[in-house]
C-alpha cells in the first residue's frame, strides 16, 4: 500500500496533488494542532498580474485546537472577496470557463471548519483529475488506537503509517530535522522522499514562469485534465540518494 500522509492545505500547490497521485491511501493529518500563526492550512497564493497574492481563510480562534475542530470566520464575507480577486486573476485565462464554476460551487458549500473546506476542495479537484485515492483521517485513527494520540514527529509519522496498512511511504522534505527513514525499513516499510519539480507552462501573465503557486494558478491556465498530466511522473527518490545530493550543495 502507497501512503502518504499531510494536513488538510488550502487550495495546496501542484506538490501536494502530485503526493496525493503517487498515493493508494492519503493520510489526512487532522488530529494535532491546528498552527497558531500563518500557515497553509489557511493560505495560498495565486497570480494577480503576474505577482503573487495571497487568499486567506479567516478563523475562529479558541485556544489551542486542533487541526479538525478549526472553524472557518463568516462574518467577513470573505467568499465575495475571494472569488473576485480569483475571477480578476484568472479571467482571461484559458480554462476560466471550464473552472471558475467549479470554485464558486465550493465556495456555496458554506462548510463550517477549515478542515471540512480544504478537504472538499482537495476530494473535488482530485476527482476531476482522476486521482483515485483513498482519504482516511488521522482523528479517526486516533480513534481506534488511542496510542497514537501520544506520539509525536517520527514515531507518530511511523506509526500512522503502519496503521494506515501502509508498506510504501512517500515522504516530503519539511522534516528533515525529525524523521528517521531507517525506522521504516526496520518495520519493513519502503521510504521515499518526494522529489517534486513541476514542469513550467504558460501563465495567462506571460513570463517569466512562477512557481509554487496554489494549483488553481495550473488550473485555470491548463484545465483538469493537462494538471493531471504534471502529476504522472513519480519523481521519488531513496534516502541515500537524497542525503547524498544535499550533502553535495552545502
Amino acid at each position: 500500500m502507497r501512503l502518504s500522509i499531510h494536513q488538510p492545505d488550502f487550495f495546496p500547490w501542484l506538490g501536494f496533488f502530485h503526493k496525493v497521485a503517487q498515493s493508494e491511501r492519503f493520510v489526512v493529518f487532522d488530529h494535532v494542532q491546528a498552527p497558531r500563526g500563518k500557515s497553509w492550512l489557511t493560505r495560498n497564493r495565486i497570480l494577480l498580474d503576474g505577482e503573487p497574492r495571497w487568499l486567506t481563510l479567516p478563523i475562529q480562534r479558541n485556544g489551542l485546537q486542533a487541526i479538525t475542530d478549526l472553524k472557518i470566520n463568516y462574518s467577513t464575507n470573505f467568499e465575495r472577496k475571494h472569488l473576485g480577486i480569483i475571477q480578476h486573476a484568472y479571467a482571461k485565462s484559458k480554462f476560466f470557463d471550464e473552472i471558475f464554476p467549479v470554485i464558486s460551487d465550493l465556495y456555496a458549500q458554506h462548510p463550517d471548519k477549515v478542515s471540512e473546506f480544504n478537504l472538499l476542495i482537495i476530494q473535488e479537484f482530485c476527482s476531476r483529475m482522476n486521482l483515485a485515492t483513498e482519504f482516511v483521517h488521522s482523528s479517526r485513527l486516533i480513534k481506534e488506537d488511542p496510542g497514537l494520540r501520544e506520539l509525536g514527529a517520527n514515531e507518530l509519522v511511523l506509526r500512522l503509517c503502519a496503521f494506515a496498512g501502509g508498506t510504501f511511504y512517500i515522504s516530503g522534505t519539511g522534516c528533515l530535522d525529525f524523521i528517521e527513514p531507517e525506522t521504516f525499513s526496520a518495520e519493513g516499510i519502503d521510504f521515499w522522499f518526494q522529489d517534486f519539480d513541476p514542469s513550467e507552462y504558460s501563465q495567462v501573465h506571460g513570463s517569466p514562469f512562477i512557481s509554487h503557486m496554489s494549483t488553481l494558478d495550473a488550473l485555470f491556465n491548463l484545465g483538469f485534465e493537462e494538471t493531471a498530466n504534471l502529476l504522472r511522473p513519480p519523481m521519488l527518490i531513496n534516502p541515500d540518494e537524497y542525503f547524498k545530493r544535499i550533502n553535495q550543495n552545502d
